[in-house]
């Protein structure tokens, strides 16, 4: 009977050691602060790829499941002829793949979508208006919403940080805005802002790569 309360005693306590130690490696609370490049190839305006800037914040709401929240400001080179200038804000929702936690020196592939608000500018260089006979520009600009949806992982460097890469299809709904690059009677290629009304779907894909760190932990472990 003392053999056997042995044995209980220490089975209890190797499976109390094990409850601890996965409480202990959980990230569930974490709040980590991010600083992104981004990329994204823009259909309506000849598939010139634009590079940008932001930052992020997530909320870890389990090891299986956490949330994103960004801001992107993207400029487009529009073959010389002209700029496309992209503001994102908006939130992810992000799946783990995996059912463990991030752990020093391993991959978290992840799923992510959600949705954003969106800015969004076109503008010519300078060109010569024969009409009023002087150099100008024409921008045109909208507000629209958009819905993004893809993969990406996370590399741990540590417990506390990470690199992330990812890519997304990106579809936005507003006003209608594109641009052309024309070339006129002598020879010079120009950018053409059409006039357009009523809305449509725009899609481009995004890609993003990020350097996050935990700045905080409000779980209670």
């Amino acid at each position: 009977m003392k053999y056997l309360l042995i044995l209980f005693l220490m089975g209890a306590t190797a499976m109390y050691a094990q409850q601890t130690a996965e409480t202990a490696n959980t990230h569930q609370g974490e709040i980590s602060f991010g600083v992104r490049t981004t990329g994204s190839l823009f259909s309506s305006t000849g598939n010139y790829f634009g590079v940008g800037a932001g930052w992020q914040v997530r909320y870890r709401l389990s090891d299986r499941s956490g949330t994103e929240w960004f801001a992107d400001w993207i400029t487009t080179d529009i073959g010389g002829v002209g700029y496309r200038y992209d503001a994102h804000i908006g939130e992810s929702m992000i799946i783990y793949l995996v059912n463990k936690p991030s752990r020093k020196n391993h991959l978290s592939p992840y799923f992510l979508g959600g949705f954003c608000g969106d800015y969004t500018k076109i503008q010519t260089n300078l060109y010569f208006d024969d009409e009023q006979q002087a150099y100008g520009k024409i921008s045109k600009d909208r507000w629209s919403f958009a819905t993004q949806l893809g993969l990406g992982t996370h590399y741990n460097l540590s417990e506390r940080l990470d690199l992330s890469l990812s890519g997304q299809y990106v579809l936005h709904f507003g006003r209608d805005i594109d641009a052309t690059i024309e070339t006129n009677s002598i020879g010079q290629k120009y950018l053409l802002i059409p006039e357009k009304k009523g809305n449509a779907l725009e899609g481009h894909f995004f890609f993003t790569l990020s350097a996050n760190y935990v700045i905080a932990d409000l779980s209670k472990k």
